[in-house]
Formats: C-alpha cells, sequence, structure tokens
C-alpha cells in the first residue's frame, strides 16, 4: 500500500504488520507469566525474617512491593493486548485498502472507471 496523499510516500506491509501484532502478544504473554507466575512464588514470611524483619515489618513491605510489581505488570500487559489489537486492526485497515485499489485497478483496465 502507498500513500502520497502528504507528498511523502510510505508503504505499509499488512503481513508485517501482522507479524509484529505476534510479536506484541507474545511480550503480552510473557508479562503475564512474569506476574502469575514467577511473581506469585515470591512470598515472605516472618520465619524467613527472624525477630529484626518481624519487628521492622519488611515481611509486608516485601509483600506489598511484589503484589505492586504484580499489579503494574497486569496493566502493562493489558495496554500490550489492546496495542496489538491496534496494530491488527491497522493491518485490516490497509488490507482492505490493497483491495480496494487492485479493484480500482482491475476496473480502469477494463474500462470500468
Amino acid at each position: 500500500m502507498t500513500n502520497d496523499s502528504s507528498g511523502a510516500g510510505f508503504e505499509v506491509y499488512p503481513q508485517a504488520l501482522r507479524q509484529a501484532t505476534e510479536h506484541i502478544f507474545a511480550a503480552r504473554d510473557k508479562v503475564m507469566k512474569f506476574a502469575n507466575d514467577d511473581l506469585s512464588s515470591m512470598v515472605l514470611h516472618d520465619e524467613d525474617v527472624g525477630l529484626l524483619g518481624v519487628q521492622s515489618h519488611i515481611v509486608e513491605v516485601f509483600n506489598n512491593v511484589i503484589a505492586s510489581m504484580q499489579n503494574k505488570s497486569r496493566r502493562g500487559a493489558e495496554k500490550l493486548d489492546s496495542f496489538a489489537a491496534a496494530v491488527d486492526k491497522a493491518a485490516d485497515y490497509y488490507e482492505t485498502q490493497d483491495e480496494e485499489d487492485y479493484r480500482r485497478l482491475r476496473d480502469k483496465e477494463k474500462g470500468m472507471n
């Protein structure tokens, strides 16, 4: 697809957008695995830190940090999901444009304008 409406031509390859979408979804899956699997096993208990750790509330602080990282990772994964959907939608748009351009050229060749 070539677009010269702004004077600066560019080409869009819908298949390249589809491949990018797959990579974005793969990144989303890795972030979700990090949030749901990798971080979920990182939990401290009072018996893990000793008396000073208990008195300093380090267990609560540590577990809150892990929970915050999980929430931020999940939100990041949601953003990646939305981004991938937008890229996929762009690929659909450019495929449609390519099909319309092809039909116009075919009709022009047949003298149908």
